[in-house]
């Protein structure tokens, strides 16, 4: 796709590997640390290798942004066939990623980067870049990614608290008791924060609550079913969700390293851009 800037972000969108050959986005990879190895997020180790090693691990891996380095040297490359560039990246309240594009772009000469907060993670990052990617030029992608950005949704539901409180978030007690009860937590990102929407008894219920909940949140401009080594559970609310929607594409896709740190195996979400 010829435009005259370029799109960037980071591996935590979550972009589907069409949507990255047919926009030309450029994905930048945070890292994974386990123990004193490290991999870079969906080059080094594929989502399937990262979920059977933090099924096998005690302790929890530790993830990094890009180095400003890393960050220059994409928009250094980018430079030789751009005007400018839209860097959309992981919300700052998650990750440090944004502030190392916005250094790494500050050593770039004559090449504007507009780096945007999405203040989310995961797909609707995607769908900004996608947009972005659709558009004229670089000011016109910055104000119409800047508007979605407070719009950005992402409701997700875990199948356990361990890795929750393996990452210092929850005690063990609550920990504990949660699990002895089977509760799974629904959370929603929004408004750079994390809210407790729900915790319910048993995954075939918490399901369901999921979707009722995301019936309050409509009407919305896109929407996609994100799971972590669940595809099964995942095919089946979108399949309820496309009856309900019929003129939405609602693609499924699976959550990579980074995020999958935090939420564990089994996680699903409905990631979306309200109207």
């Amino acid at each position: 796709m010829s435009r005259s800037f370029a799109v960037v972000t980071d591996s935590t969108a979550d972009l589907p590997d069409a949507w990255r050959d047919r926009y030309a986005i450029e994905v930048v990879p945070l890292k994974v640390l386990f123990g004193k190895e490290t991999f870079r997020d969906r080059v080094d180790m594929t989502d399937e290798q990262f979920f059977a090693r933090l099924a096998a691990s005690s302790s929890l891996p530790t993830t990094s942004a890009p180095s400003p380095g890393e960050f220059a040297d994409v928009y250094t490359r980018l430079a030789q066939d751009h005007d400018g560039c839209i860097s959309i990246h992981i919300g700052e309240q998650l990750s440090a990623t944004a502030e190392a594009a916005r250094v790494g772009a500050s050593s770039v000469d004559g090449f504007p980067v507009n780096v945007i907060d999405s203040q989310t993670v995961s797909m609707p990052i995607a769908f900004l870049c996608r947009i972005a990617a659709q558009t004229a030029s670089l000011a016109e992608a910055t104000e119409a990614v800047q508007r979605r950005v407070p719009r950005s949704r992402v409701l997700a539901l875990l199948d356990t608290l361990r890795y929750v409180e393996m990452g210092g978030r929850l005690s063990r007690a609550q920990a504990m008791i949660g699990t002895m009860l089977d509760l799974k937590p629904l959370l929603l990102v929004a408004d750079r924060e994390i809210k407790s929407v729900d915790r319910v008894r048993t995954r075939s219920r918490a399901i369901p609550r999921m979707i009722e909940f995301f019936r309050t949140e409509m009407p919305v401009e896109t929407l996609a079913v994100m799971h972590a080594q669940a595809p099964g559970d995942a095919e089946q609310i979108a399949r309820e969700l496309r009856r309900e929607l019929p003129d939405m594409e609602i693609p499924v896709g699976q959550i990579g390293c980074v995020l999958g740190t935090h939420t564990g195996p089994k996680a699903l979400g409905l990631v979306y851009l309200k109207k």
